[in-house]
């Protein structure tokens, strides 16, 4: 009986704890740079603009869209192989199928966005 309350709690409490600790530490990240630009402007009196936008812009590389979605798409393709994988259970390939679908068709516009969207040059 505890195990039907207890396996869920679990999986959704990670589940959680992953997201609210991504969110953390990317608050922490900028809350260092604030920081920083704060003291730089606290020690000189002021900052050049050019300085600061290069500080705050987030350097992405111009084949981040094609990682992620070549990333997403390899998920998709372990869903699939999961599916194909369960002996016991015939019917276990259409979930995986539906659960692969979701990861697959994100990593798939990545890689559309990686060809088709335009790219302004990185730093």
């Amino acid at each position: 009986m505890a195990e039907d309350i207890v396996v869920p709690f679990v999986v959704f409490a990670s589940l959680a704890a992953v997201i609210i600790s991504a969110f953390y530490f990317n608050f922490k990240k900028r809350r260092v740079v604030y920081d920083a630009i704060k003291v730089a402007i606290e020690k000189t009196g002021s900052v050049d603009p050019a300085l600061v936008e290069t500080i705050i812009r987030e350097n992405v590389g111009p084949y981040a869209d094609l990682r992620k979605g070549i990333i997403l798409i390899a998920i998709a393709s372990a869903f699939v192989a999961l599916g194909l994988a369960i002996p016991a259970q015939e019917d276990a390939l259409g979930p995986m199928l539906g659960v692969a679908s979701f990861p697959g068709f994100v990593g798939f516009a990545y890689v559309l966005f990686h060809f088709f969207a335009p790219r302004e040059p990185t730093v």
